[in-house]
């Protein structure tokens, strides 16, 4: 006989998903019933379990009830206490989605104030927990073995709290909380990120290798693992780690003397982070292995739709591949989940330069476009894919610092599109997007979409002046003068009498600083 046991997913102070069926999972022996108890409010269903496996569905939920879950076999029954309906966000990607909410900008106060509904700034009364704002984290492991297990067998949905939030990603937290002020409807984040991640550890190898971009990302890995055997990779590791916790122990030790110390400060004090890691075939960075070790420990618990922040990791190498690998990202997950309607929300890659890439560039005279192809993929998928939104943070990047701090604007940015796209709202979510231009004589006239408020510049006039840029055709840039008429940009530059194309913030950090008068920053583009 196989004992009973549900998926470790589902556990005490869970959020289970309203509205849609909720599959539930595990394993045992017999009839299995399932039954969602909440006042008089009940819900059953039962099935038989084959092979020491059982699945069923419960029928869609009411929104905000609190009840609990009973799984009986006839003989053993669990029950799973405290457990509400509500709406459940999968937050994935790599570290600006994983980093957490006690690191972020204002980090102390947010996680004193987190069990508040609205930002700590308003919040003058707290009381120990917020009953309406819950979290699961996936195990953080790349390779499912005896420590996966019982891990997975510890893990636990957690109510947020002072005591229990800090490690919650903060923009994931941020979004959540937007969410519950303003629908009043429990929400629950089912955290899965990893700092420095590649899209195609979040994909299975079946999907990677239907396609000649996914094939590559496969080849390339296995071109860096070499001959390597498990035991030297486990070797390298060990060193790596040691060199690593040396790095983050100077690290702390500064930022104990100095909270507020600036990360340009820290990288010239105590060196950069020790990466990227060795690569192996156990590594997380290894394609297809978050899919396996992540993904499929998750799926498919039944979700509102995705979250999802990353980029920054491929923008160097496979920002050409990166508009396809979307696409399959997004099937893969919806495929996963078993709804190829589940609303994907990301995030558009912010302003960033290393210190190194500034005085490299600047000795050489070519800028750096890497981060521009990316964000332009990211907008072309978004594109591509239905049921999307991308929240532009173009305003919310770092110099030297690949992971801004303020992670508020971008959970607010994608809570907007949510608001407007899943819930219906009548809200403004997207900033102005360039539609089309035409030429007027000597000036060019940019006209944009989502600029019904009206546009503003905002910053220094040199700001204005080195963003837009014009050119002739002949793919020579020079930059224009730019001047706001009504919803349009009017471009002018002394050096095109003719201007037909133009881009503005085509950098990889600079200035942004067209807006539409609600807030909400104009997308960077190019023409053409």
């Amino acid at each position: 006989m196989c004992k009973l046991k549900p998926a470790a997913i589902f556990s005490d102070n869970m959020v289970l998903q309203h509205g849609k069926p909720v599959p539930v999972w595990g394993w045992g022996s017999g009839t299995i019933c399932v039954k969602w108890e909440s006042g008089s409010v009940n819900f059953k269903t039962e099935t038989v379990a084959e092979n020491g496996y059982w699945g069923l569905s419960l029928p869609p939920l009411p929104a905000c009830l609190k009840g609990e879950l009973v799984i009986t076999d006839g003989t053993d029954e669990i029950r799973l206490k405290n457990a509400v309906t509500g709406d459940v966000w999968f937050a994935g990607g790599q570290s600006n989605m994983e980093m957490e909410l006690i690191n972020c900008k204002n980090g102390e106060a947010e996680l004193a104030a987190c069990t508040c509904s609205e930002a700590s700034s308003t919040c003058s009364e707290a009381s120990s927990t917020n009953e309406n704002i819950r979290f699961y984290q996936v195990v953080k492991r790349a390779v499912i073995d005896e420590d996966y297990l019982r891990e997975e067998a510890a893990s636990r949905w957690q109510i947020c709290s002072p005591d229990t939030a800090a490690m919650l990603s903060a923009v994931a937290f941020f979004f959540a909380r937007k969410i519950n002020a303003d629908l009043d409807i429990p929400v629950g984040i089912i955290n899965c990120s990893w700092g420095g991640t590649s899209i195609s550890t979040w994909m299975s190898r079946e999907q990677l290798e239907k396609t000649r971009a996914g094939q590559r990302f496969i080849d390339d890995y296995n071109t860096l693992i070499g001959g390597k055997s498990d035991e030297q990779y486990n070797a390298e590791m060990e060193n790596h780690n040691a060199k690593w916790r040396e790095w983050d122990s100077r690290v702390r030790a500064r930022k104990e003397k100095e909270p507020g110390v600036s990360i340009e400060v820290l990288n010239r004090e105590c060196g950069k982070s020790p990466w990227p890691q060795p690569a192996g075939k156990t590594s997380p960075y290894c394609p297809t292995n978050l899919h396996t070790a992540r993904i499929l420990r998750a799926a498919p618990f039944a979700l509102k739709g995705f979250l999802y922040y990353q980029g920054e990791e491929d923008a160097p190498l496979r920002n050409a591949d990166y508009r396809e690998m979307m696409y399959y990202l997004i099937t893969q997950w919806r495929r996963d989940w078993h709804d190829n309607t589940l609303p994907f929300l990301f995030v558009q890659l912010p302003m960033f330069i290393s210190r190194d890439e500034m005085e490299s560039s600047n000795q050489s005279g070519i800028p750096p476009e890497d981060w521009c192809f990316m964000r332009e993929a990211q907008y072309l998928a978004s594109l591509d894919n239905a049921n999307t939104g991308l929240a532009v943070i173009i305003d919310c990047g770092e110099f030297d610092n690949i992971h801004p701090l303020d992670k508020q604007t971008v959970g607010f940015r994608l809570a907007l599109h949510a608001l407007k796209k899943v819930y219906g709202k009548e809200i403004a979510a997207d900033g102005p997007v360039f539609s089309y231009a035409t030429t007027e004589g000597s000036t060019l006239r940019l006209r944009f979409s989502n600029a019904e408020c009206g546009i503003e510049f905002r910053g220094n006039k040199g700001d204005i002046y080195a963003c837009f840029e014009v050119s002739g055709g002949d793919n020579h840039y020079y930059p224009a003068k730019a001047e706001i008429d009504g919803n349009d940009v009017v471009l002018s530059s002394e050096h095109v009498t003719q201007p037909k194309l133009a881009r503005y913030a085509w950098y990889k950090f600079g200035p942004t600083p067209l807006f539409a008068k609600n807030g909400l920053p104009a997308m960077p583009f190019r023409m053409g």
